[in-house]
């Protein structure tokens, strides 16, 4: 027993974290960042140093990504990003030395290696500086002085990723299993900071009410929503955008119950709702929900004015 004590004493146990005074808290915060970062740090160089060995191979996996994959139980997508790293660090020394250090995060040697990648002779000449920049910048600041330091490194190729961006532009719409629409998809700078001034100004908390108890991602779900709202009817059509609604005639009637949409079931409330500014059709069907018979459709409202 005597023996086990002594190991433990001299690994070090950390005092539990109740215990600590608020300077002794913050301490201990500081501390763990840096040895979290050092240790960040090592990986990239056991990752490449597994890879020169062709140590996945040896133990029957099929790549280094896999390797990794298997040992650290992080997604293939992830270990794939990892050993990207670690091989863009064998060209980077300065970033290598300040990561060992434990003086910038992971996420900022991820942007550095972009940038390597990007244009590695005139990221060679810069390294040194880039990365000081880097390393005193906050993590919000980081993507633009990359972006900043790329554009002065190669003016014409900005030009054509410029150009590269536009044509990556996407934006994915599917329904989840919970029923909630799930977006996804990026927008080149021009773009994506026009949609970022629109949300924002609908957003932001210098234009909500204080007492307006949303989080700012539902503060954000809600301002798109709106957008699109005031959108509606006025995209230099006659008619709004066609939305289609299956509705039981009751529930129309009574508001209660759900209704069917593209993208999942409403409640009742919010179809009527929808459906006083619509287009409504008559369908009747037979007790297999074939439909037998169709109306005509008809506005539910008075013509806007022109």
């Amino acid at each position: 027993m005597g023996t086990d004590t002594a190991c433990v004493a001299e690994a070090g146990v950390l005092p539990a974290a109740v215990g600590l005074d608020d300077d002794g808290v913050a301490d201990e915060m500081l501390l763990a960042v840096r040895e979290s970062r050092r240790w960040g740090a090592r990986q990239p160089e056991l990752i490449a140093e597994a890879d020169r060995r062709g140590l996945a191979r040896r133990q029957g996996f099929g790549s280094t990504c896999e390797w990794l994959a298997v040992l650290s139980g992080e997604p293939v997508p992830v270990a794939r990003r990892q050993v990207a790293v670690a091989e863009a660090l064998e060209q980077m020394p300065a970033t290598r030395e300040v990561f060992a250090a434990g003086e910038v995060s992971e996420g900022k040697v991820r942007l550095l290696a972009e940038a390597q990648a990007l244009a590695p002779e005139q990221f060679a000449r810069d390294e040194a500086s880039l990365v000081a920049r880097v390393a005193g910048a906050s993590p919000q600041q980081v993507p633009q002085v990359v972006a900043s330091w790329k554009r002065q490194a190669d003016p014409q190729e900005t030009e054509v990723q410029a150009e590269r961006l536009y044509q990556q532009r996407r934006l994915h719409l599917s329904k989840a299993w919970s029923d909630m629409l799930r977006l996804s998809g990026q927008l080149d700078p021009e773009s994506g900071l026009i949609v970022q001034d629109a949300i924002r100004s609908l957003a932001e908390a210098a234009n909500l009410d204080p007492a307006d108890s949303r989080t700012p991602a539902q503060a954000r779900a809600d301002a798109l929503v709106e957008i699109c709202r005031r959108l509606q009817g006025h995209n230099g059509s006659a008619r709004p955008p066609r939305v289609l609604v299956t509705i039981p005639w009751n529930t129309l009637q009574t508001g209660q119950g759900l209704a069917d949409t593209e993208t999942g079931p409403i409640g009742a409330q919010t179809a009527r709702r929808i459906t006083c500014d619509a287009t409504i059709s008559r369908v009747l069907l037979d007790a297999d929900s074939v439909p037998v018979e169709m109306g005509r459709a008809h506005p539910d409202h008075p013509p806007r004015p022109t």
